[in-house]
């Protein structure tokens, strides 16, 4: 019986934070909408939202509300119950944010990164810049819940371990998530940095309100996520996001074909990230964009999402890159697919990965299955 009454009980914790992340991801919703799929009655899910209310960890929007009839009262994430660190890095660069409880980004700063070969210097750079994020946590006087990690890479996600990125020679079966708990004394959920895009994307850039989205990115590296159902495909063994790593075939022996990487990536097509606006060479600019339009096309033939998503400084619309993705995207996607599958450039902003990460602690504080990465965090966490 006592099996039993715990099963229960976390059916019932399930569906209450399947309920705290709608919220989170449509705030503009009342009682009744929200839950209608969560199979609560209607006292049970009333009760729900209202221990909630207590616990602090939602709000009611009164303001602009005239209480005439039945009119939904909008619900949002209490943004005062506290907030959460979250970490990017890229090969160049590194991006640090504090995002509050419902989703609003309370501070970011971006930093350069030097290409870096000895491990204790990559760590103790990446720390240093989590003591920053945490100083400006701390003098917001907002309480830190948990630091998100979003890793280039090869990621062990149940152990927060950078198995390997073959563009930065530091990285190989780094334990980050342990460092950074050691160092901070704070829980830290760790992820591959497109799929934390990913989930920006999806709750606030172009693939919101989508249930089945690819995400193709072209920073430093190369990187992509897929969104199936909802959620985000890790696959067997967790590595499904690098695309980087495929080789594009050519008329040359196996041995000289290229990666995306080292293809269509900021770092191939040799322009500064840290530049205002980033030009292209016509020519650079077709062949790049063949191979991306290329790609794009062979997922949107395979998976038929509801959209492919493309990221990234060099990708801006109108630029010479987009037109040449664009152009071969519609020439090689399967016909009948090409009206269903829009082609959208990303909505998310440069921070996006760092923001992901921070939802990816939410999601962890407040899991909706379980198989959670990391069952301990809440305890961690209050």
């Amino acid at each position: 019986m006592v099996l039993q009454a715990d099963t229960v009980s976390k059916k019932m914790e399930i569906r209450r934070n399947l309920l705290l992340h709608g919220i989170f991801r449509d705030g503009s919703k009342g009682r009744r909408e929200l839950g209608r799929n969560l199979r609560m009655s209607k006292s049970r899910l009333f009760e729900v939202v209202q221990e909630m209310i207590d616990e602090e960890l939602i709000v009611e929007n009164l303001e602009g509300i005239k209480r005439r009839g039945r009119i939904p009262i909008p619900l949002s994430c209490n943004p005062d119950y506290g907030c959460f660190v979250g970490l990017d890095i890229e090969l160049t660069r590194m991006r640090i944010v504090v995002v509050n409880f419902s989703g609003q980004v309370l501070f970011q700063r971006r930093q350069h990164l030097s290409p870096i070969k000895d491990r204790k210097m990559l760590l103790s750079r990446l720390l240093k810049f989590v003591d920053e994020g945490l100083a400006a946590a701390q003098e917001l006087k907002v309480r830190v819940l948990g630091i998100g990690v979003a890793a280039p890479g090869i990621i062990h996600k149940s152990t927060g371990t950078l198995v390997r990125y073959d563009l930065i020679e530091a990285v190989h079966n780094i334990p980050l998530r342990d460092v950074v708990e050691d160092h901070t004394h704070l829980p830290c959920v760790v992820d591959n940095n497109m799929s934390c895009y990913a989930l920006t994307e999806w709750t606030s850039g172009a693939a919101k309100g989508m249930s089945d989205f690819i995400l193709l990115s072209v920073r430093s590296g190369f990187g992509s996520a897929i969104m199936l159902g909802g959620k985000l495909l890790n696959g067997s063994h967790g590595f499904s996001s690098e695309a980087g790593s495929s080789p594009v075939p050519n008329n040359k022996p196996v041995s000289q074909w290229k990666t995306l990487h080292e293809l269509v990536s900021e770092t191939a097509l040799e322009v500064n990230p840290d530049a205002r606006d980033m030009t292209l060479s016509k020519k650079k600019a077709q062949a790049a964009g063949e191979i991306l339009g290329a790609q794009a096309a062979s997922l949107a033939s395979l998976l038929d999402p509801e959209a492919i998503v493309i990221a990234g400084k060099l990708l801006e619309l109108e630029g010479a890159l987009w037109n040449s993705v664009e152009r071969t995207y519609r020439r090689f996607i399967l016909p009948g697919v090409t009206d269903g599958v829009q082609l959208l450039h990303s909505q998310a902003g440069p921070f996006a990965a760092a923001v992901g990460a921070t939802q990816r602690c939410f999601q962890e504080l407040f899991p909706t299955s379980a198989d959670s990465d990391r069952e301990s965090i809440l305890d961690s966490a209050v």
